[in-house]
């Protein structure tokens, strides 16, 4: 007998073999241990957000992004508690939204997270969020400290999506986070389903500190959402948490594609003119488009080849002089000069650092497989 998905988006295993995708029971179950430290019934909870009560705790069954969603929404309502059961102080579900209207109301993912940060460290000595900028970029440190009884690791990734969904809806596309690492060890689940696998960035286990690590160029990132009502309609639309975030399509996005086209052709230099070409768009209004992004012509292109770059040199065991002549260098001394200033490191030293990085390597295979591809 197949997998039997209902229009919950809850899945079961009835008599069939094959495990269902999605957060296990087992997940499910330690979500909602905030909630029964306070009393409620779990399995209500989960009746309230549409989801079969049967998954409670069951290694066997399984609830997709979209129920997730529901599922935190309902906990949050019951507890009256936007930190669902986890925190020694509850925040209300109406300054919460205090707090959403507080970034709403920013022009840019900087000034939004900065603001959002400042209203959390005022609501709760339990929450110590930090933004730490360096030259390599931008670092969002976050300290949890839960009560006894519930799982700090479920909490911290149930945060960290939050983050990573709302912000990238914010900005109309997903936030491009270099990494992110957790206290926690590598949760593993039977059914083979990977919760951290939707952040598309490099993830390290057993770190120090919880942290996301977010690209500079996102910080100068437009809101394209601004009011209340969008938000409202955000969450009507019951938002899929395991999906990569969408929006409209972007100038940014339009103008990589263009440009990665280009480079498939060894164009490795396209001006902007035969780019807002291929846009239908004249380079002018390209230029002042892309800025309403936070975004520029020259650091697109330049990002765009210091990407394949690196690529080669972590999936193969080309000389860095054949590296640079593969992303049209013809000089290696011009190629290790531009490199380092893209990537901060030499290009034998970013191999060195960061051939051993499983994660990276494979997210490297994959960007080196689309951009070669014809």
């Amino acid at each position: 007998m197949a997998d039997v998905t209902n229009m919950s988006g809850f899945a079961s295993r009835p008599s069939a073999p094959a495990r269902v995708f999605g957060l296990d029971g087992i997940a499910v179950e330690r979500l909602l241990g905030g909630a029964v430290l306070q009393g409620r019934d779990p399995k209500q909870l989960l009746r309230n957000a549409g989801i079969d009560p049967s998954a409670y705790g069951d290694v066997d069954a399984a609830i997709d992004g979209r129920a997730l969603f529901r599922l935190i929404q309902q906990i949050q309502l019951a507890l009256d508690d936007a930190f669902i059961g986890f925190m020694a102080e509850r925040c209300r579900v109406a300054l919460d939204l205090e707090r959403t209207l507080s970034y709403l109301h920013c022009e840019t993912f900087g000034e939004s997270i900065r603001v959002s940060i400042r209203f959390t460290q005022a609501l709760s000595r339990d929450i110590g969020p930090q933004l730490i900028e360096d030259r390599w970029g931008v670092k969002h440190v976050c300290v949890y400290h839960t009560v006894e009884g519930v799982d700090r690791d479920i909490f911290v990734w149930f945060r960290f999506v939050w983050i990573f969904q709302l912000f990238s809806w914010l900005i109309g596309r997903p936030l491009r986070l270099r990494g992110v690492q957790v206290r926690a060890a590598r949760p593993v689940q039977p059914n083979g389903f990977d919760r951290f696998a939707l952040f598309g960035c490099p993830i390290r286990y057993e770190a120090p500190f919880d942290a996301l690590f977010y690209e500079r160029s996102d910080l100068s990132a437009r809101l394209i959402h601004g009011t209340l009502a969008e938000y409202q309609e955000y969450n009507a639309s019951n938002p899929d948490w395991f999906a990569t975030p969408t929006g409209r399509t972007t100038w940014r996005a339009r103008t990589e594609h263009a440009l990665a086209d280009f480079q498939r052709s060894q164009n490795w230099s396209a001006p902007i003119e035969a780019v807002a070409e291929r846009l239908r768009s004249r380079p002018r209004r390209l230029r002042r488009d892309l800025a309403r992004e936070g975004e520029s012509f020259q650091q697109i292109r330049t990002r765009l080849r210091g990407e394949l770059a690196a690529a080669y040199l972590l999936v193969t065991d080309l000389s860095i002089t054949e590296v640079g002549y593969r992303v049209g260098f013809s000089e290696p001394g011009s190629f290790t000069r531009n490199f380092t200033e893209w990537a901060g490191l030499t290009p034998s030293q970013y191999r060195m650092r960061h051939k051993p990085d499983g994660a990276r390597v494979i997210a490297a295979t994959m960007l080196l497989s689309e951009r070669t591809s014809a």
